[in-house]
């Protein structure tokens, strides 16, 4: 009789034992296929980041060569009408990076040889020196090709930040661009937006500054306020003036009822003269010398600047 019960007991605890076996293999099974499951889609992401960071290395690798290339692309000689062709092509270097440099322009001479032109310049006017070398990194480095013969510097004076230098600076033209008919004028040449040229010190200025010597006080003599010269017939007053149209090569301008008169690059104005034109903005630069002070004025059409 014990021996029936004991018997039925272990079975009872067997049935038992196998059926939470069966419960727990499901449960585990269904588990480690979730898992397997999460599995194949964490290395299909896996494999699709490493094509990314693939991707990304190529292009990277590739930019970096087409930015070698453009750093050190040849230069370019283009078709253009010279010296008025020069003088819009520095006006863009100095206009766009906003460069504090005034200057005369003369064309010396040209000469063709073997269907190129050359153009021999002298630039001569004045500016801070950390714009003046800037104007001549852009010189350098931007696409058209102009050789930079010789550069003279001279401090204005002894407080001014202002120097004064001479360049002579020479030009290439040819009768066609072979390259594209996009590379034979300046306008179709956009300028390198690189602002981060390396600072200069400016090599008339000490590194050490010493203290000055206090000096004593003179009496002040009275100086009599300094007068504006007299403006002569026909001279246009540009800060009086107004912009009524633009041309390539010419401007029209009025003062109060004096009418209309035409002006091209270099003519004289009251105490200065017209030193740019630029048609695609509809604008006209002007450079004066008042009471000793340069002074740059931008006429737009029916507005001032």
């Amino acid at each position: 009789m014990f021996a029936k019960k004991n018997s039925l007991t272990i079975a009872v605890i067997w049935l038992i034992l196998l059926c939470t076996g069966v419960i727990w293999y499901f449960s585990d099974t269904s588990t480690l296929k979730q898992i397997h499951k999460k599995i194949g889609t964490f290395e299909e992401k896996l494999a699709d980041s490493q094509s990314k960071v693939k991707r990304l290395t190529e292009v990277e690798t590739l930019h970096k060569e087409i930015n070698a290339k453009w750093q050190n692309r040849p230069k370019r000689i283009i078709t253009a009408e010279e010296p008025s062709s020069t003088i819009s092509y520095l006006y863009k270097i100095i206009s766009d990076h906003n460069l504090n440099v005034y200057y005369d322009f003369v064309l010396n001479d040209k000469k063709e040889v073997k269907k190129v032109t050359k153009f021999n310049f002298t630039i001569k006017g004045e500016g801070p020196y950390e714009d003046i070398y800037r104007m001549i990194w852009y010189l350098t480095y931007e696409p058209i090709l102009y050789k930079i013969k010789s550069l003279t510097l001279k401090k204005h004076d002894l407080n001014s930040e202002y120097l004064r230098f001479v360049m002579k600076l020479q030009g290439f033209s040819v009768e066609s661009a072979p390259d594209s008919l996009e590379a034979n004028s300046v306008s179709n040449f956009r300028l390198t937006n690189f602002n981060r040229t390396i600072r200069q010190h400016d090599i008339f200025t000490p590194l050490v500054t010493t203290t000055p010597k206090k000096v004593a006080k003179k009496t002040p003599t009275v100086k009599s306020k300094p007068k504006l010269p007299p403006r002569l017939p026909g001279q246009i007053d540009v800060e009086k003036a107004s912009l009524k149209a633009v041309t390539s090569n010419s401007i029209f301008i009025s003062q109060g009822k004096s009418g209309v008169k035409q002006l091209k690059v270099g003519d004289n104005v009251y105490l200065g003269k017209l030193v740019a034109i630029d048609q695609q903005k509809n604008q006209a630069v002007f450079v004066i010398d008042k009471l000793g002070k340069r002074k740059k004025i931008t006429l737009s059409l029916d507005e001032r600047k």
